[in-house]
């Protein structure tokens, strides 16, 4: 008889999607019913988006809080961070801005009190990093993953995020991370049955239904900037919030961001976004996988998703396509379709012009 599944599910409390609900925060802090002690982390630009604004709104409503600026994502500046963090003692950690900033308050989580609470408010689409438990953060070799509590709540004001000076492409880009999930949940499929590694299947048919609203909804991330951020928020948020319920990363994490991760390191001075290498990383995995990449790569190019290097808004030279590929198993122990061994360098070759990604 199978074993029946067990779900351990650690999720946020509270997810408000609108326009201009930033004036909610507030209430969200007090009903933890502890005197709150708040500090917001914002970047550069974010700042001046929403982070002064959170920090108004709380100072207003009689809330204690510091404001923190966070200059980028590696795992040496959030250490330095999270030093800074730690002199105020907050109990409440609030995110403001994009990937960079929500990854790094979510380090600095890691290490203080359980009755610490993070807030994620984000001013971008860029990944489901904004109501997931893990982090990522870049080291000088390698990518830092993290896991910690997910937030408590997630707090997304649509007004903010279409202030975003490259809202289309991070659009775009959340989209190419979205689709990455369709050979995440092979891979992890692939690893229970090869490896008789844990599965939901409960949260892997979630996903895979969620594919069909992103596909019938994602020709309109071009023509309708209002209605593309709440459809891609959600497709984003669904991942998020699946990785809590599952409490397992392979969610949406498997051999498409194993090369990402491979590519990013290739090409390090790069700003190439996290979910136009995701995109790429896609199309060649289907294609390793056995699934239809010529549909994945259908959906990616309806919503002006990049879909060859030929298509970024950067050069990067093909060798750095193939090398990535060739490392990529080397990122991390999870077992993906790309085995133990992963791909020689021909291989890599042929499957990058094969797919399109290298078209020359």
């Amino acid at each position: 008889m199978p074993r029946s599944e067990i779900l351990e599910s650690v999720v946020p409390r509270s997810i408000i999607i609108g326009e201009s609900i930033l004036e909610k925060i507030p209430s969200v802090v007090k009903n933890l019913r502890i005197p709150p002690k708040v500090v917001i982390f914002t970047g550069p630009k974010t700042r001046k988006i929403a982070g002064e604004e959170v920090y108004d709104i709380l100072t207003r409503n009689d809330i204690d809080s510091e404001l923190i600026l966070v200059e980028d994502s590696s795992l040496e500046s959030a250490i330095a961070v999270k030093e800074q963090s730690f002199s105020y003692n907050p109990n409440v950690l609030i995110g403001v801005g994009g990937g960079k900033v929500i990854d790094v308050t979510k380090y600095c989580l890691l290490g203080g009190s359980k009755k610490q609470e993070m807030i994620s408010v984000p001013t971008s689409t860029p990944h489901d990093g904004i109501a997931s438990p893990y982090i990522f953060l870049k080291n000088p070799t390698e990518t830092y993953i993290g896991e910690c509590r997910p937030p408590l709540a997630v707090i997304a004001d649509i007004n903010k995020i279409l202030l975003h000076p490259n809202l289309t492409r991070y659009l775009i880009a959340g989209v190419g991370d979205t689709v990455g999930k369709i050979t995440a949940i092979w891979d992890w499929r692939h690893a229970w049955r090869i490896k008789s590694e844990r599965f939901s299947r409960f949260v892997g048919g979630v996903l895979e239904n969620s594919e069909s609203l992103l596909r019938n909804q994602v020709s309109e991330v071009l023509k309708d900037l209002n209605h593309a951020v709440k459809v891609v928020l959600k497709a984003l948020l669904i991942a998020g919030v699946l990785m809590g319920t599952s409490n397992d990363i392979r969610v949406g994490y498997g051999s498409e961001h194993m090369f990402s991760a491979a590519l990013d390191a290739e090409i390090p001075n790069s700003n190439i976004l996290h979910g136009e290498r995701i995109a790429l990383g896609a199309i060649m995995i289907a294609r390793l996988q056995g699934q239809d990449d010529y549909r994945i790569k259908e959906l990616l190019e309806n919503a002006g998703c990049p879909t060859s290097i030929d298509d970024l808004e950067e050069e990067i030279p093909p060798e750095a396509i193939v090398q990535a590929l060739t490392k990529a198993h080397k990122i991390n122990s999870m077992y993906t379709i790309l085995g133990t061994s992963g791909l020689t360098e021909s291989a890599a070759l042929n499957l990058a012009k094969n797919t399109g990604v290298i078209r020359s």
